[in-house]
């Protein structure tokens, strides 16, 4: 994510895809002083880069003493600096000092705290309380999975989790996860959920599942994980259904799979993030989409078509 650094008092923030900077209250930069408009400034991603506005104010800003006008953009690199106000006032000062893209994020209102994406997937409030789960889909779109249900998320909207708000940021940045044609032309080496197959290597007391992940640059060996059975029991609901059409394999009810699995909707989502959290480290790009839900049923499937069971 992008970084702006103020200069008096020196203080850093992280950039959203959209940035306000003045007095009001709703602003993301505030200053409570009368020389600053309510909604003095803005600094907004555009895809290409950050760009800075002034809106309308009445005190101006400036970038190297020249006063930006009403309705121009300035483009903003790293390094590049700009002022509120007085062009002289080192407290109203700011200089880009990153200008990496933003990444999908959740702002904690009450504290400012910022939680990033990692590759198409967000946790709140964190990782081992997985509440809620936001999940870039295969077309781009940011999905939220909460209590078991799923629904589309929307950018700028505010998530009420344990009692605490986090307002969303969600930058249609990524695009859709590639097909299989185009995964094909990606260089050997790189897995893609969408042309992996998985490999399951069961013990006959199925105690130990061990997972392999064949893709074309080879086979990724994961260490064995509790969480490997949830997967384990998707894999063999799409084995099930292999004489389906793809779209209709491998669904099967929430409550069926807790009362399969003996366990509670809070431990079934517990071991969905940290499956997906250990095909992200191991590298699967779109490990976002491992397991899937489907809007309105309750249902839930492996993301991943190709599997194989064998026993130890």
């Amino acid at each position: 994510m992008g970084r702006l650094k103020r200069h008096a008092p020196e203080e850093l923030f992280l950039l959203r895809s959209r940035c306000l900077i003045g007095r009001s209250s709703t602003c993301d930069v505030r200053f409570d002083d009368a020389r600053i408009s309510g909604e003095h400034a803005c600094v907004r991603w555009t895809g290409d880069g950050w760009e800075l506005r002034d809106l309308a104010s009445k005190n101006g800003v400036f970038v190297r003493n020249h006063r930006v006008a009403a309705g121009e953009r300035i483009l903003l690199a790293a390094g590049d600096g700009f002022t509120l106000g007085d062009p002289g006032a080192s407290a109203f000062r700011f200089t880009l000092v990153e200008a990496a893209p933003p990444v999908a994020s959740a702002l904690h209102v009450a504290s400012g705290a910022v939680r990033e994406s990692t590759a198409g997937l967000l946790v709140l409030p964190d990782d081992n309380h997985p509440r809620v789960s936001l999940i870039e889909g295969r077309n781009g779109r940011w999905m939220l999975e909460a209590e078991g249900e799923v629904r589309a998320a929307e950018d700028r909207e505010i998530v009420v989790v344990d009692g605490e708000a986090w307002s969303l940021d969600l930058p249609a940045l990524t695009g859709p996860t590639l097909d299989g044609d185009a995964a094909a032309a990606q260089p050997a080496g790189r897995p893609l959920i969408d042309s992996i197959t998985l490999r399951f290597r069961v013990s006959r007391d199925e105690e130990r599942v061990e997972i392999t992940i064949l893709h074309r640059g080879g086979e990724l060996h994961l260490p064995a994980r509790s969480h490997h059975y949830l997967l384990l029991t998707l894999a063999r609901a799409r084995l099930a259904d292999a004489g389906a059409q793809p779209a209709q394999q491998g669904w099967r009810d929430r409550d069926e799979l807790c009362r399969m699995l003996a366990m509670d909707e809070y431990r079934l989502n517990v071991d969905v993030c940290r499956a997906r959290k250990q095909f992200l480290a191991a590298g699967v790009h779109g490990a976002a989409n491992l397991v899937e839900r489907r809007p309105g049923t309750g249902r839930i499937r492996l993301g991943v078509g190709r599997v194989e069971i064998e026993r130890a």
